[in-house]
């Protein structure tokens, strides 16, 4: 799967598929010449759950979440080196992408226009776990 979105519906969408994928902080990376961040997501696949009572099965795939046209990067200090995050959604506005995660976690990438993309890099693979909801 790839989806690209240039617009906060595109983005919505993304939102939506990526909510409850793991994000090790260390799997990411900046690419300074095209002002692109890369993060390497552990993606929960809330796009099959219509099958989920048929197979009585789960899924997951790793993901790659690209945003282009990146100003700056910050997050806040709870975040450190070394640790597995749970991405519960993203928001973005016409200058920002926020990246919220559990434990008040968060990351701001600030733009200058949006343009994210999401794509599966291999096929997905059965999990027995489906995130839960506090």
């Amino acid at each position: 799967m790839l989806i690209k979105a240039e617009n906060f519906e595109g983005c919505d969408l993304i939102s939506s598929l990526i909510q409850d994928s793991i994000f090790h902080i260390l799997l990411h990376s900046f690419d300074n010449e095209n002002k692109c961040i890369s993060l390497m997501l552990n993606r929960f696949c809330w796009e099959s759950v219509a099958s989920f009572e048929e197979e009585k099965c789960y899924y997951r795939v790793h993901s790659g979440l690209y945003i282009h046209n990146v100003e700056s990067i910050s997050a806040n200090d709870n975040i450190k080196d070394g640790q597995y995050l749970n991405l519960l959604t993203f928001h973005s506005s016409a200058n920002e992408i926020n990246l919220i995660f559990s434990e008040n976690k968060h990351i701001c990438v600030s733009t200058n226009k949006i343009l994210v993309y999401l794509k599966d890099l291999h096929d997905k693979y059965p999990t027995l776990a489906i995130p839960k909801h506090a």
